[in-house]
């Protein structure tokens, strides 16, 4: 299998000047990767002011009702467990 691998020309090695950003200064790359980052961020469509604080409201509120759903339900299985062993 590994002569088929050869025979079609695929090595393990990458081929000198192929590699991307081959030919490229370390400050040239770095640039490229500020100037893709900057592009990225400017295509985010930030939620007002008002839906941000809904939406945290809600987080806060599901989040409470959960820990005390999951401390009822330990405290609840806790004392089962006693029942049975004691």
């Amino acid at each position: 299998m590994l002569e088929k691998l050869k025979a079609a020309g695929n090595t393990d090695k990458p081929q000198k000047g192929k590699e991307k950003g081959a030919g490229k200064s370390k400050d040239q790359k770095k640039t490229n990767w500020f100037q893709g980052l900057q592009a990225e961020f400017k295509k985010i469509v930030w939620t007002d002011r008002k839906t941000l604080v809904k939406q945290t409201i809600a987080v806060v509120i599901i989040t409470i009702i959960l820990a005390i759903l999951i401390g009822v339900m330990d405290a609840v299985i806790l004392e089962g467990i006693n029942l049975l062993v004691g």
